[in-house]
């Protein structure tokens, strides 16, 4: 009996502690970094492959090489390639009302194009969301601090976003959200 409370206490005690997770999203893709006091492991893309995994991609490429289909591939950072995963991270985030602590919020947006009207009204357009979206994310969510910057690029090419999210959560909550976030995880495999 007093051996079934302690492994019930201890298992609420590791319930509730809180670790930190840090989310990049840039022109080389989606980094997860998990954060439990000074130990930092990637847990997203895994940073090397087993020999099963490498043969297993290097059938694929051999295979897509065989059919000779051509794909549009999307570069990484781009604001499209993020558009993409909105409906997954709205579906995640929504889970996590008033429960996610977020340390630190930055997102800098590049406006770019071939015209310049446009790349300008594509600035003045952000700025306008970052107007928006504020009062919203600290209505749903505790924020410490937030940095949303736009910026114009007008030899640019294609618009870029950059976004930096360190978050503090507890051992449940992060079940939680593993358990939510799979769609963006397989979203992102499929794009490799």
């Amino acid at each position: 009996m007093i051996i079934l409370a302690i492994v019930i206490a201890s298992l609420i005690f590791v319930a509730f502690l809180r670790f930190g997770a840090n989310a990049v999203y840039d022109a080389d893709g989606l980094i997860v970094t998990a954060r439990i006091g000074p130990i930092s492991i990637r847990a997203f893309p895994r940073e090397e492959m087993s020999k099963i995994e490498k043969r297993k991609a290097l059938r694929k490429v051999r295979k897509k090489a065989r059919k000779r289909v051509k794909t549009k591939i999307k570069k990484p950072g781009g604001l499209k390639a993020f558009l993409d995963m909105i409906p997954a991270i709205k579906k995640t985030l929504s889970r996590l009302r008033r429960k996610l602590l977020i340390k630190r919020l930055t997102i800098h947006y590049t406006a770019a194009g071939a015209d310049a009207a446009a790349t300008a009204l594509s600035y003045g357009a952000a700025n306008a969301v970052f107007e928006t979206i504020t009062p919203v994310l600290e209505n749903n969510f505790r924020i410490k601090r937030r940095d949303f910057q736009a910026h114009v690029d007008f030899t640019g090419v294609e618009q870029t976003i950059y976004i930096n999210a360190s978050v503090s959560l507890s051992v449940w909550e992060a079940i939680y959200i593993f358990v939510s976030m799979i769609p963006i995880f397989t979203y992102n495999m499929k794009k490799e």
